[in-house]
C-alpha cells in the first residue's frame, strides 16, 4: 500500500489534472510522490515494523533482498554427532527427554526409571527407579528448581531436582501428561478422561478443571508463553488440539490434526515467542507439518513429509523446529520461510529406527534424540558453541568410580587404574599441598551387610595406599590420610525398582570411593 502522503499527494495531483484538464501524466509518475517515501525506506528496514503499511510489491522483494545477509542466523554445515548412551538395563525403550533449564542435564524417562546425564558428555550422574510404571511425559519448571514425573499408572509428581526428593503427588491417573505454566506458579496435567486440570505447584491445590468435548486420553498439554491459553491434544477420531482460554475457563478452538494419535507424542506446540504454532496433521493421505499464527490464523509455513511424525519441537529463539518420526531421520526447518536446514546423519535400517523422543537444549545450538531402537544421542547444530565443561570443586571432588578401578567382588586395583588416580593426584596436589583425605568405600546393595562393609573398606585402603606411594615418589609431605567404608549403608541411588529388581546402572553409581577433604 502508498503510504499516506503518497495519497494525499496523489489526489491532489489528479484533482489539478481535471481542473486543469491537463494529459494524464499520472500521480505515481510525479518525481516528489516517489523520492519521499524511499527516504522512509532505511527506517522500514531497520525497525521491521510489520504492522507499518506495505510499499509496493517490488519494492517488498527489494527490501527482503536486502535484508536477508543481516537477518541470516543459520549456518552451513552438517549436524555433529556429540555422544551415545546406551542403557543396559531398559526393560523398555526410552519414551521422553527434558534438558535442564540451566544447560547442564538431560533427563530421559523410561519404565520405571528416570536417567539424568550430563549435557557435556552424556556421563550417567543419577538414577531413580522409584516409578510405579512409565514415564510418559517429563518437564522441568522454569527456573528449573522442579522436575515433574507423569507415570502411566501413577499420575504425576513433583520432585525437588536439588534434594531428589519428591515434592507433591498431583494425582493417579492414565498416561499423564503435564506442562509448567510460563512464571512456574502452575503445572497442567491431563488424563484418560479428556480433562486438563491446573494445580498450583507449591501446595498441589488444584485451581482450575478444563473439560474437552469428547472424553478421550489426553497425550499432550502445551501451556501458551502468555500464561493465558493451554492447548490439550486429546486422542479422538480424528486426533485434535483443543485450546482453552485461561482466563474465561472456555475453549475458543478446536484443531483436528487428522492423524492416528496413538502414533505420536507431542504433535502441537506453541512457538516460544507465542505468535506461531506448529502442528503435524494430514490432509488427504499426506503428511505434514503446518506452521501457523496464533493471532489471525494465517499460514507461515507447510512443511512436507512422506511419513508419520512423531514429536515436534522448536527451538529456544523460535527460529527452527525439529521434527522426529520413528520412520524418517530428524530434521529441522527455518520456521520463517519453510525450508529445511538440517538433516541428522541416522541410519534407518528398520523401518522404525528413526527418532521416539527429541529436545532442544537451553542453547538452541544442540538436540537431543532418543533413537527407537534404544540409544540417547546429543547432536551439535552447524555454529553452535560447545558446551562448557563442568568445573569440579577440588575441595569436593566427585567419587571415583569402583568399576573404572575394580573388577567384580575385588578390592585389588586393576590394570590401567593408574592412569585415572594419577590425574586426580596431580590435580589434587596443585590445589591442596596440605589436607587430610579420608577415603570412604561404598558398595551397592546386592549382598550382605558384613560382606560388602568389608569390600568397601578393601576398595578406599586400595586407594589409600595408592596415593601414600604416590606422595611419597611426588615429595608430598602435607598430606595426611585415612580410610572408611560404608558398605551398602549410604547408597547414591536406590538400586532396587519398585518392582524389585536390582538395576545396575544405579548399582554402578552406588559402588564407588569416595574422597572427603578437611
Amino acid at each position: 500500500m502508498k503510504s499516506l502522503k503518497f495519497l494525499i499527494t496523489s489526489l491532489i495531483i489528479g484533482i489539478m489534472a481535471i481542473v486543469l484538464t491537463i494529459s494524464p501524466a499520472c500521480a505515481p509518475a510525479e518525481p516528489e510522490a516517489i523520492e519521499e517515501p524511499a527516504v522512509e525506506e532505511p527506517v522500514i528496514e531497520e525497525t521491521e515494523v510489520i504492522e507499518e503499511p506495505e510499499p509496493p510489491e517490488e519494492a517488498i522483494v527489494e527490501e527482503q533482498e536486502a535484508a536477508e545477509p543481516e537477518d541470516e542466523t543459520f549456518f552451513e554445515g552438517e549436524p555433529e554427532l556429540l555422544w551415545v548412551f546406551e542403557h543396559e538395563d531398559l526393560d523398555f525403550k526410552l519414551n521422553c527427554l527434558a534438558a535442564s533449564p540451566d544447560g547442564e542435564t538431560l533427563v530421559a524417562g523410561s519404565y520405571l526409571t528416570t536417567y539424568t546425564h550430563l549435557l557435556y558428555d552424556g556421563a550417567l550422574i543419577d538414577v531413580n527407579a522409584s516409578h510405579n510404571h512409565s514415564v510418559d511425559d517429563i518437564g522441568f519448571s522454569p527456573d528449573g528448581s522442579i522436575l515433574g514425573i507423569g507415570v502411566t499408572l501413577g499420575g504425576v509428581s513433583l520432585i525437588d531436582v536439588e534434594d531428589g526428593e519428591e515434592t507433591i503427588q498431583l494425582h493417579g491417573g492414565y498416561d499423564n501428561r503435564l506442562s509448567f505454566s510460563p512464571d512456574g506458579k502452575h503445572v497442567a496435567t491431563g488424563n484418560r478422561n479428556g480433562l486438563l486440570w491446573i494445580w498450583d505447584v507449591e501446595d498441589g491445590e488444584q485451581v482450575t478443571e478444563l473439560e474437552a468435548p469428547e472424553i478421550d486420553y489426553v497425550l499432550s498439554v502445551d501451556y501458551h508463553p502468555s500464561g493465558n491459553l493451554l492447548a490439550g491434544f486429546i486422542w479422538t477420531d480424528p486426533g485434535t488440539v483443543y485450546i482453552w482460554d485461561l482466563q474465561t475457563e472456555e475453549m475458543v478452538q478446536e484443531i483436528e490434526l487428522e492423524i492416528l494419535a496413538g502414533s505420536t507424542k507431542t504433535p502441537f506446540k506453541f512457538s516460544p515467542d507465542g505468535n506461531l504454532m506448529a502442528g503435524y496433521m494430514r490432509d488427504d493421505w499426506e503428511d505434514k507439518v503446518r506452521i501457523w499464527e496464533v493471532e489471525g490464523q494465517e499460514e507461515v509455513a507447510i512443511l512436507p513429509f512422506d511419513n508419520r511424525i512423531n514429536e515436534i519441537d522448536f527451538s529456544p529463539d523460535g527460529s527452527m523446529l525439529a521434527v522426529g518420526s520413528l520412520y524418517l531421520e530428524t530434521t529441522i526447518w527455518d520456521v520463517e520461510t519453510g525450508t529445511l536446514l538440517y538433516t541428522l546423519d541416522q541410519t534407518i535400517e528398520e523401518m522404525t529406527d528413526g527418532t521416539r523422543a527429541l529436545a532442544f537444549t537451553p542453547d538452541g545450538g544442540h538436540l537431543a534424540i532418543v533413537r527407537n531402537d534404544g540409544p540417547l544421542e546429543m547432536w551439535r547444530l552447524p555454529g553452535a558453541e560447545p558446551f562448557t565443561e563442568p568445573e569440579i570443586d577440588i575441595t569436593q571432588p566427585p567419587p571415583l568410580p569402583s568399576d573404572v578401578l575394580f573388577d567384580t567382588g575385588s578390592a585389588e586395583l586393576k590394570a590401567g587404574s593408574d592412569e585415572v588416580l594419577e590425574e586426580f593426584a596431580s590435580d589434587l596436589y596443585s590445589a591442596l599441598p596440605e589436607a587430610q583425605i579420608t577415603f570412604i568405600g561404598h558398595t551397592d546393595s546386592r549382598g550382605d551387610a558384613a560382606s560388602n562393609l568389608q569390600l568397601s573398606l578393601g576398595r578406599a585402603t586400595a586407594v589409600m595406599e595408592w596415593f601414600t606411594e604416590w606422595a611419597a615418589e611426588n615429595g608430598v609431605d602435607g598430606w595426611e590420610l585415612d580410610v572408611d567404608g560404608k558398605g551398602d549403608t549410604e547408597l547414591k541411588v536406590d538400586d532396587v525398582d519398585s518392582e524389585g529388581n536390582f538395576r545396575e546402572e544405579a548399582g554402578r553409581l552406588n559402588r564407588r570411593v569416595e574422597i572427603e577433604i578437611d
